[in-house]
């Protein structure tokens, strides 16, 4: 994993074969389509999710004990770790003095903390060859949305646990990459964004008019975590599909509604 090079052929990113892939939130969205994409360029790909499914270990990732537990399982049945990524994710909507503790520590334990468990548990498999973590933060982690204030923090921390991880272990030929995600089909978006004018207005903040698929998320982590990209680290990769720059119309639309 600390090579600099990437592929032959025409192939510059390289492919992943013999590595092994940890996926979290990996029952649907972006991680069930990292999961598929990740075993399509050669890797080993286990999926850590509170669902159960095909290649799925199921576990909290907001419980420091169980990351540890499936991390050290996965690196004892396979022989190595090398690519991590954090990307369970959920949200509890509303304003501050809305959000109880238990809808606090919800979003906090699940989106940040997680990630802050992964990177401690996987860094002592990964040192001796290298390896990449890749973090599914947010435009949120960037510009904060209305009504979400505790999964803008977090979003926002991820930006900074990469950074962090890129500081703390590159000698070690260990990289991270925040992915700055735009709106994406996923069931998340399906809950809190029911079709009708909200929706419509999270579609129009892209220059295409619509939102992502998983897999076109899914693509950018994959890319990141290739041989070919051993220079990116530390750093955020926006996916976004242009939607940063139409943010203010987006917030605009969801200030109009109803106040939580």
């Amino acid at each position: 994993m600390t090579t600099t090079e990437g592929g032959t052929d025409g192939d510059v990113f390289g492919r992943l074969d013999g590595r092994v892939v940890l996926v979290t939130g990996a029952a649907s969205g972006i991680g069930a389509a990292s999961m598929r994409l990740f075993r399509a360029v050669g890797a080993e790909v286990v999926g850590v999710d509170l669902t159960p499914g095909e290649g799925i270990v199921q576990a909290d990732v907001s419980d420091p004990a169980q990351v540890a537990e499936v991390v050290d399982a996965v690196a004892a049945r396979h022989g190595r770790l090398d690519v991590v990524h954090g990307n369970a994710g959920v949200n509890v909507p509303g304003r501050p003095h809305s959000l109880t503790d238990a809808d606090y520590r919800r979003v906090m334990g699940v989106c940040c903390d997680a990630n802050f468990y992964l990177v401690r548990s996987a860094v002592g498999h990964m040192r001796a060859d290298g390896g990449v973590f890749v973090f599914t933060s947010s435009m949120c982690g960037v510009a904060a949305t209305p009504r979400s204030p505790v999964y803008n923090m977090a979003k926002h921390a991820l930006i900074g646990l990469a950074q962090s991880v890129a500081v703390d272990y590159g000698a070690q030929g260990i990289r991270a990459v925040a992915l700055v995600t735009g709106p994406t089909h996923t069931a998340m978006v399906d809950e809190l964004w029911p079709p009708g004018p909200l929706r419509d207005s999270l579609a129009a903040t892209t220059s295409a008019g619509r939102l992502a698929t998983p897999e076109e998320q899914a693509r950018a982590a994959v890319f990141a975590a290739l041989p070919g990209s051993s220079f990116l680290t530390g750093c955020a990769l926006t996916v976004d599909g242009g939607a940063t720059a139409g943010w203010n119309e987006m917030a605009r639309t969801m200030l109009t509604l109803k106040a939580v």
